[in-house]
């Protein structure tokens, strides 16, 4: 890391200019396996109470209330990176946690920038990360949508023209993998051929690569299923055996719990700094 300060901590961070795109499920997924590994991840949800992160993961009394204040290695601390709040993706790093899962809003790239009064780009931020020994991992979310590609090479420009100032920063490509998606179906990822010959699309995966970044799938869960643990107000390893669900439901999520710890390739461990 450009800085005199050791490495403290890693940060991941969701992320992606659109909505809707699987960000929740993915801060979730990470926060269920580090804490069924026993890895010390602190778990944050910028997107308040109302968040996935804060409703699956957390703590709660015996009437099923929401504990205040909550622990964020065992709980969900909520803020609301919309408004100043937004101070605690920073005040997050001084709590001594060496793993940070933030689960970012849509398209709060700006809210971002505003944490430590950047503009257009991420100068200040990066100031901030290496002073406080902070390693930023970025999760980017990739779906079919052309405008999820657009938000990684949004990230990759903004990282890069910072040149070592910047030069640590991690970036993860997540393909959800909703309803079983194939590769073809991210044309603008994997990039294609048209009817004319003529190859489009494709550049920035190479370009992440380029910048030593890795790519990692988001595993398929049915909506229903998803919906019903949703309900449960549980993690998803807690999902397998909770008799609320069905046997169907609970091989589902039994899966998907599977599925996405061989996502968790050596490259994105050590990336992330979920090794063990």
């Amino acid at each position: 890391m450009n800085t005199s300060n050791p490495i403290q901590s890693v940060l991941l961070m969701t992320t992606s200019l659109k909505g809707g795109g699987g960000k929740s499920t993915l801060a979730n997924a990470f926060v269920d396996y580090a804490r069924r590994m026993q890895l010390p991840m602190a778990a944050y949800d910028a997107d308040g109470a109302i968040g996935s992160l804060s409703h699956m993961h957390a703590s709660r009394d015996a009437r099923g209330n929401l504990v205040s204040p909550q622990d964020p290695l065992c709980g969900v601390v909520d803020y609301n990176i919309r408004d100043d709040t937004r101070s605690m993706l920073f005040n997050s790093v001084d709590k001594g946690h060496t793993l940070i899962m933030h689960d970012m809003a849509g398209g709060s790239l700006m809210d971002v920038q505003r944490v430590l009064d950047d503009h257009d780009g991420l100068t200040n931020f990066f100031r901030g990360m290496n002073a406080t020994g902070t390693l930023p991992v970025f999760l980017h979310l990739v779906t079919p949508d052309a405008s999820t590609v657009a938000s990684v090479k949004r990230h990759l420009d903004l990282t890069e023209e910072l040149g070592a100032l910047a030069q640590e920063a991690r970036h993860i490509a997540v393909l959800n993998r909703h309803g079983n998606r194939k590769d073809r179906d991210f044309p603008d990822w994997f990039g294609y051929v048209d009817g004319e010959g003529v190859t489009w699309g494709g550049k920035t995966r190479a370009r992440l690569f380029d910048m030593g970044g890795a790519e990692m799938d988001l595993p398929s869960l049915n909506d229903r299923t998803m919906a019903l643990v949703k309900d449960l107000r549980v993690p998803f390893s807690d999902a397998v055996d909770n008799k609320r669900l069905d046997a169907n439901d609970r091989l589902r999520v039994r899966i998907f719990v599977q599925d996405f710890e061989k996502a968790l390739t050596p490259q994105v461990r050590h990336l992330t700094g979920i090794s063990q």
